[in-house]
């Protein structure tokens, strides 16, 4: 089973988990912890402290932002862990499709579970406005 680790600034991974639990239910593969809130040790070493816990393999780290200071504290642990995957830009679908995941992701997988979590984006203002022929001020 994959493991996901999200670790994100403030409560952001907690919400992002307990909506995820919500939805898939609570398989007890997903791990939140924040940074930079009322922690008692930094992210990179709660992260390692869990890591210890459950393992290398089949583990996602998810961050909010590339280059925030959460994703810069856990790039060294994706170099001493090269079994380890770090994802920044994390979002509810891409949550839901490591963690409905059967199987070990093959990295062609991972691509396209990134790909759809991108596209999962959308304006629905402009949707509407182009698909739809609403006009914008109308809305």
């Amino acid at each position: 089973m994959n493991k996901i680790i999200l670790a994100s600034h403030g409560e952001f991974s907690q919400g992002l988990k307990q909506t995820a639990s919500m939805i898939i239910g609570d398989e007890g593969n997903i791990f939140a912890l924040s940074a930079f809130r009322d922690e008692d040790e930094p992210i990179k070493s709660q992260v390692e402290h869990l890591l210890e816990e459950i393992g290398h393999d089949d583990v996602y780290i998810l961050t909010d932002i590339f280059g925030g200071s959460v994703n810069n504290d856990l790039l060294m642990i994706q170099k001493e862990h090269q079994e380890v995957h770090l994802l920044a830009g994390m979002n509810l679908p891409l949550v839901i499709s490591i963690a409905t995941q059967t199987e070990k992701i093959k990295s062609d997988q991972l691509t396209t579970i990134i790909e759809e979590s991108r596209q999962g984006i959308i304006d629905c203002k402009q949707l509407l406005v182009t698909e739809i022929n609403i006009g914008g001020d109308d809305l």
